[in-house]
């Protein structure tokens, strides 16, 4: 398990989003639990707590470990050597399964429901593109990294797809819109 068996975004290139759902991008470790062990896109496996191996589901779950704003190398501790703290959580934002993206969302909410370490990354229909920036930069005021946007019809496959995409600004920029679509469609 590595990261050839995930499915990765790219980035937002100014795609009208109207419809498409956004979530929370996450500053954390990307991982992927196979039904058995937890894994990093690099092929590692992650020595997580024993209770979590005991409740974790059968299913193979996309996500990442995050440890809270400013929790960034907590989580790398956690998922490179297994010192895991109360502040690391398992935020799960796909099943590898049938159906589209709503449907999975709903299946992984009820693979993780009750897990007091695990919770799902929720993900709201988007009005238009100029929301998805509105919260965007909400989302990176309060020192979060940017969204993910998700087409709502697409299927979990590994490797690059166009229907998962990421919005965020440049570091040390936020508000600014420093590249791309963001500088010519946002002001403020």
């Amino acid at each position: 398990m590595d990261d050839a068996d995930m499915m990765h975004g790219g980035d937002w290139h100014g795609e009208d989003l109207a419809g498409w759902l956004v979530g929370e991008k996450l500053h954390g470790c990307r991982v992927f639990w196979d039904g058995s062990r937890l894994w990093t896109r690099g092929g590692c496996e992650v020595r997580i707590p024993h209770g979590w191996a005991e409740a974790l589901p059968g299913a193979r779950l996309d996500g990442e470990l995050w440890a809270g704003y400013g929790g960034f190398k907590t989580a790398m501790l956690a998922t490179n050597y297994g010192r895991f703290t109360p502040a690391v959580r398992l935020m799960v934002f796909d099943v590898d399964g049938p159906g589209n993206f709503e449907e999975r969302q709903d299946a992984a909410r009820r693979l993780v429901d009750g897990l007091d370490f695990a919770e799902i990354v929720t993900h709201v229909p988007c009005p238009s593109t100029a929301a998805a920036i509105a919260r965007m930069l909400e989302v990176q005021a309060t020192g979060g990294e940017g969204l993910v946007a998700r087409h709502p019809g697409n299927r979990y496959r590994a490797g690059r797809t166009r229907e998962v995409l990421k919005l965020k600004t440049a570091v040390g920029e936020i508000g600014a819109c420093s590249a791309g679509p963001l500088r010519e469609m946002c002001h403020v």
